[in-house]
């Protein structure tokens, strides 16, 4: 089986006191050969009900270019979602997007444990040695997870570019947000997703914003093209590196 996530580093030789952690916590659609697919067609496989079209790419190109840190989910949100609290009910869906999910029916205990154990939280043991590591190494350290959503949702369309969820700490939300503005890119603040209540990754990592974090939510289709997605590559290249001393 594959490993469960994968850490990305570059080693700079004139570093510098600061360190951004990009992470990605629906990178992947990689569901292990022995749940048969969860009984579910290849095309919805390769849809967003299985993970974030954009989001792993997007997250590479950024670090590396930026030179710091990754890590990424290797394994579905179908499966189980790193995202979600161990007691929330979308932990492991039933149903997605209209999509039934025949092998999350009825999911007994013994096999929700086994979930939780194989990959949920060995994804956040790692994420959270990995934090404590690079909080030795630097001074100040920042979360910054990627994700992206649908241009359409429920046969509307969404017309802003990217959402900036946040939760109690907007240090990273306030001068994003101005740059943004400045790019003349749309943006929303907790929209099309609440920071509320869907930053479970973030939360617990930041310690409930004790470390300064954000999650950036672009949309799909602005990202899976590579002329669009170097246009917000370039953006967010300029913005981040004020964060680099």
């Amino acid at each position: 089986m594959k490993d469960i996530f994968t850490i990305k580093e570059f080693k700079k030789k004139n570093r510098k006191k600061n360190h951004l952690i990009f992470i990605c916590d629906h990178a992947s659609n990689f569901i292990p050969s022995n749940y048969k697919n969860l009984g579910l067609k290849e095309n919805h496989l390769r849809s967003h009900i299985a993970y974030d079209l954009g989001a792993k790419k997007f997250c590479e190109i950024l670090s590396g270019t930026l030179e710091q840190t990754s890590f990424y989910a290797n394994f579905s949100r179908l499966l189980i979602d790193p995202n979600r609290s161990e007691l929330s009910n979308d932990l492991i869906l039933s149903e997605s997007a209209g999509i039934q999910i025949p092998g999350n029916l009825d999911v007994a205990n013994s096999e929700k444990k086994k979930r939780l154990d194989l990959f949920y939280r060995v994804y956040h043991s790692g994420l959270r040695d990995l934090i404590k590591k690079k909080k030795k190494e630097f001074d100040k350290i920042y979360l910054i997870s990627i994700h992206s959503f649908t241009q359409k949702f429920i046969k509307k369309k969404r017309g802003l570019e990217i959402g900036l969820l946040w939760n109690k700490n907007m240090n990273l939300l306030i001068p994003i947000q101005k740059s943004l503005i400045d790019f003349k890119i749309h943006f929303g603040r907790n929209f099309p997703y609440s920071g509320f209540h869907y930053n479970y990754t973030l939360d617990r990592h930041s310690q409930f914003g004790r470390i300064d974090n954000i999650c950036l939510e672009f949309r799909n289709d602005l990202i899976c093209n590579e002329k669009r997605i170097n246009k917000y590559i370039n953006v967010f290249e300029k913005i981040l590196k004020g964060f680099l001393k």
